[in-house]
């Protein structure tokens, strides 16, 4: 799908940006899967959130949404989640799998504080949220499909 036209100024933080190109641009994301809430205001979790997309599809990580976010925003091809492990992941579990799972749901939009390699109860819960985010059996274990859906963007690919 094609961008709609950017509306200067860029959004950037500090200070919050407002307005309805702010709330366009937050519900895009939210549609290609980050998890943001569409509130009209540009601050820290948006700039965190533009800053990890920008990065996962090889972006300038300025955390400014200037023509060149705004364009990928809506046309950037769909990301792909690297394959996933044999075995799901559950508290207890520990890893390089664990690991990259962790990250790639921080950077989404799902915290984790401690992306440490061990699936603990802080990982369950941020896999509990986005598992319902995404309609999935809210289990807190890292099945193909969970692990899949931290990934997911609804793009053209």
């Amino acid at each position: 799908m094609p961008a709609p036209p950017f509306q200067p100024p860029e959004m950037k933080y500090p200070p919050i940006t407002s307005g309805a190109t702010v709330r366009q641009w937050q519900q895009q994301l939210k549609n290609r899967g980050w998890n943001l809430v569409p509130d009209g205001k540009y601050g820290p979790i948006s700039e965190r959130i533009c800053v990890n997309f920008q990065r996962e599809h090889r972006l300038e990580p300025d955390g400014i949404v200037g023509p060149i976010t705004w364009r990928a925003a809506w046309e950037a091809p769909s990301t792909l989640a690297p394959q996933a492990p044999a075995e799901v992941l559950h508290v207890g579990s520990y890893g390089d799998a664990v690991a990259v799972w962790e990250e790639q749901a921080d950077n989404r939009g799902w915290p984790i504080k401690h992306v440490d390699s061990s699936f603990d109860e802080e990982s369950a819960a941020a896999c509990k949220a986005l598992q319902a985010a995404y309609g999935l059996p809210v289990t807190g274990n890292v099945d193909y499909q969970t692990w899949d859906a931290a990934w997911r963007e609804e793009a053209p690919a």
